[in-house]
């Protein structure tokens, strides 16, 4: 039999109370619109075991069936979440949370790998990820990552702030298709990104000054120089095309 929880979980100071009378609020209501129908909550992601979260927790809510009556029912209680700022929960029935460990490989290998349950059914305990598709996806993904960055020169941007924020948002994809790579050669995945990026790059080639870097900025408060700039807007997109060709190459 899977194993169940309630949502309920141990106050550690100020923000641990605030958090959990939050969270347990809002499952309270979702198990007073949703009944039995409500089958699993799965916090994954980086805050999902992080004791001193006080928002930004990614949650999973599974349904034993799903129409639009259902999504109704919690509207409220789920904008009020946002609102806290917390990501919009992922919503879906069982069916579809079991027909989706292949092109969402990747966001389930993450789960397997760090999350917490909430509430009912412990669903990611029965989570299986094939290396194919894994690989697969982190193709897909890099492409469409690729195109982006090409976009953006495209779009001719020329300010700092643009092109920081355009780093920032490519790392930070970046980080989520290494830890899949870790995953692809049954590897540790550390938790610090430069750590990521100095495991996986026993596997990829890349230019680690240039990703440390960005990592560094986007998680360690560091700042690009105008010419550290200049260099590594260039520098990126052949890595990133040399990456994908790399994962292209991987046979799992």
């Amino acid at each position: 039999m899977a194993a169940s929880v309630e949502a309920v979980v141990p106050e550690v100071g100020k923000e641990r109370i605030y958090m959990t009378k939050s969270l347990n609020k809002f499952i309270e209501e979702l198990k007073e619109n949703l009944g039995d129908n409500l089958n699993s909550v799965i916090a994954f992601g980086s805050q999902a075991n992080v004791e001193d979260a006080k928002n930004n927790l990614n949650l999973m809510i599974v349904l034993k069936h799903l129409d639009a009556e259902n999504l109704y029912s919690i509207s409220k209680p789920v904008q009020k979440w946002v609102k806290a700022k917390n990501p919009l929960p992922v919503i879906m029935n069982i069916d579809e949370w079991y027909s989706s460990f292949d092109v969402y490989a990747i966001e389930y290998a993450d789960i397997r790998s760090n999350y917490r349950m909430i509430y009912g059914e412990d669903l990611a305990q029965n989570i299986s990820v094939n290396k194919y598709f894994l690989r697969l996806q982190c193709e897909s993904e890099l492409k469409a990552l690729l195109l982006k960055y090409k976009n953006a020169f495209l779009m001719n941007i020329k300010s700092d702030r643009d092109m920081k924020m355009l780093l920032s948002n490519v790392i930070k994809s970046l980080l989520v298709i290494f830890r899949s790579v870790l995953r692809l050669h049954d590897s540790e995945v550390p938790y610090r990104a430069v750590d990521i990026i100095e495991f996986v790059s026993r596997y990829l080639s890349f230019n680690k000054i240039v990703m440390t870097k960005l990592a560094k900025v986007k998680y360690e408060n560091d700042d690009y120089t105008k010419q550290e700039l200049i260099f590594i807007e260039a520098e990126l997109l052949k890595d990133i095309q040399a990456i994908l060709k790399q994962i292209d190459a991987m046979k799992f």
